[in-house]
């Protein structure tokens, strides 16, 4: 009798030869060394030109990439993008405060699962560090490699004063387990939190959001009107 085929609707096909961590299993990134010049929307990836240097980035709406990472063959497409590049940094899945803790583990693992594949397929990977209040903290750092390159959203991590206090924490907390040599942010750290990786001797190193680009091309347009 023919085997009977069966559908992997669990994404095992993610973790195939991963190493496991922690009390929940998270998959081990090995994440390369390598700063990139800068970095590029997942949603702009195929479009940017001269990305030898450049990291793909997924600071963005979760829907903007979830059908192609939960999609073993819009995946493998996207990898030949990839290759391209110098590094990816790894998927920032939304995780709220008020999410049940559930469903913040799935989101992190989600984006370990998603750097083990493109480990396996030969990209080189930067974890992206993401956690919400502290009951996060016992899952939020496992699977990633101490003393090495991070990066982090801080883009909504100060839109009130709250999330600023839970941002804050866990950023500090970040640096006490994690120890990272350089951390790689979407965005602008706050004075304090940049003076205390220095302090640390940690490497900060800021990209410019989406946002701020824009509003810089918006301020350069008025001053050369203003010159007219």
């Amino acid at each position: 009798m023919a085997k009977k085929r069966v559908k992997d609707v669990f994404r095992l096909w993610q973790i195939e030869k991963a190493e496991f961590t922690g009390n929940y299993g998270f998959p081990v990134i090995h994440g390369t060394s390598k700063i990139p010049e800068s970095i590029v929307l997942f949603s702009k990836c195929k479009k940017e030109k001269d990305v030898k240097n450049k990291a793909v980035h997924f600071y963005e709406f979760d829907e903007t990439f979830e059908s192609c990472l939960s999609s073993k063959n819009k995946l493998s497409k996207m990898i030949k993008i990839f290759r391209n590049y110098q590094s990816v940094i790894l998927p920032d899945y939304s995780v709220y405060r008020d999410f049940p803790l559930t469903m913040q583990i799935f989101q992190m693992y989600k984006s370990r699962a998603v750097g083990n594949f493109l480990m396996q397929n030969g990209i080189n990977v930067i974890p992206n560090v993401r956690w919400g209040d502290e009951k996060t903290y016992d899952f939020a750092f496992d699977g990633i490699e101490k003393y090495g390159v991070v990066a982090v959203g801080v883009l909504g991590g100060y839109r009130d004063n709250e999330t600023k206090l839970w941002f804050e924490k866990g950023f500090l907390k970040m640096l006490e387990v994690l120890e990272p040599e350089t951390i790689l942010c979407y965005g602008k750290l706050s004075e304090d939190m940049f003076l205390e990786a220095k302090r640390r001797g940690v490497k900060v190193v800021e990209y410019p959001t989406e946002v701020s680009k824009r509003k810089a091309k918006v301020d350069s347009l008025q001053l050369s009107i203003d010159f007219m």
